[in-house]
């Protein structure tokens, strides 16, 4: 911020210095004017006018600016804002050369020549193109940012994506889902066609979710109930899930394959067995999806690498401007999730 300052302070001096050098090396004045004109005070005045007129012009271009983006479908509020861009533009200079012709005591103060008029005109249109140019730089670089977070987010949503399915389709995962329906088609053939519907449509919203960015709560939340009746039937039924979202958040949205993300790191780094249970309980709370579980940690734990969770902050960050937020207690541990409305 100092160094900008100071760039500025120079690029606007040099402007005035080179502005005086015109005025005085090609105008033709009056030995009243040149007395005024030739003088150390008179070149100062310029230096200060260009430095007030360049930083009214950034501050003017920051504020048209903002006001475009809050009113950018309000058509007539924007032709306003214009108006009174162009009206403050002509009231600084008025005022700049009234100042100038105060301090060098020329009369009448409020009155200027034909060629007075002249050059305030020229001025202002002069600085109307230099804030029309920094209007349109500053529309070039929100739309480069754009641009970037969008291919940022792309590629964001691809490790995800993969990362999710990589999991889902790990042979590891995949082996013990078999393994299960192997025992449940011998013990329990009528939970078998439940466990085998339940399988197919876990792996189908892997898959549909590929070119998604994010997805109704409604959805995830459906998914969800599959990939942990699996969990539940591989383990026991001693993993469970309290949900307490009414209907009107449901189509609320979020990225998609969060909640597997989260249940995946519950029983990857929790102990669970018929002898100790584990309730997973999800809220919503102002505007965020809350992900709570008791903490029950392995014997043997596994080592926490934080990889999913920093991709789904990501990926968060670049479409709600919001991080997740992870609070660790002494028994709970919650991950909380901001929520598109």
């Amino acid at each position: 911020m100092k160094w900008n300052t100071i760039i500025y302070v120079l690029i606007f001096s040099g402007l005035g210095l080179f502005s005086y050098s015109l005025i005085v090396n090609y105008t033709d004045f009056s030995p009243q004017m040149a007395e005024v004109f030739y003088s150390k005070g008179a070149l100062i005045f310029t230096i200060i006018a260009f430095n007030l007129l360049g930083y009214s012009t950034l501050r003017i271009s920051e504020w048209v600016n903002r006001q475009y983006v809050l009113n950018a479908f309000r058509k007539w509020k924007i032709v306003m804002v214009y108006l009174t861009v162009i009206f403050l533009f002509l009231l600084l200079n008025y005022s700049l050369f009234v100042t100038g012709k105060l301090l060098a005591n020329i009369e009448p103060i409020f009155y200027f020549s034909h060629s007075g008029w002249h050059l305030l005109i020229v001025v202002w249109m002069a600085e109307l193109v230099i804030i029309g140019l920094l209007l349109s730089n500053r529309t070039l670089q929100a739309n480069q940012v754009l641009q970037q977070e969008a291919a940022k987010l792309q590629i964001e949503n691809t490790q995800a994506k993969y990362i999710a399915l990589q999991s889902q389709l790990n042979p590891h995962f995949l082996f013990n889902s078999l393994n299960t329906l192997i025992a449940e088609i011998k013990y329990n053939s009528d939970n078998a066609v439940r466990f085998t519907q339940h399988l197919s449509y876990v792996y189908r919203y892997v898959l549909q979710c590929q070119d998604k960015n994010l997805v109704p709560l409604n959805e995830e939340l459906d998914f969800m109930h599959s990939y942990l009746f699996l969990h539940k039937v591989r383990l026991g039924n001693c993993i469970n899930c309290d949900c307490n979202i009414s209907t009107d958040c449901m189509e609320r949205q979020i990225p998609p394959l969060t909640l597997q993300l989260l249940v995946e790191n519950v029983i990857k780094h929790n102990s669970i067995a018929p002898s100790k249970p584990m309730k997973i309980n999800i809220c919503i709370e102002n505007d965020y999806l809350a992900v709570s579980n008791p903490i029950s940690p392995k014997k043997k734990a596994d080592a926490f690498s934080g990889i999913g969770l920093n991709n789904l902050s990501n990926r968060c960050r670049l479409m709600t401007d919001k991080d997740i937020i992870i609070q660790k207690e002494e028994s709970i541990f919650t991950v909380k999730i901001p929520i598109i409305v």
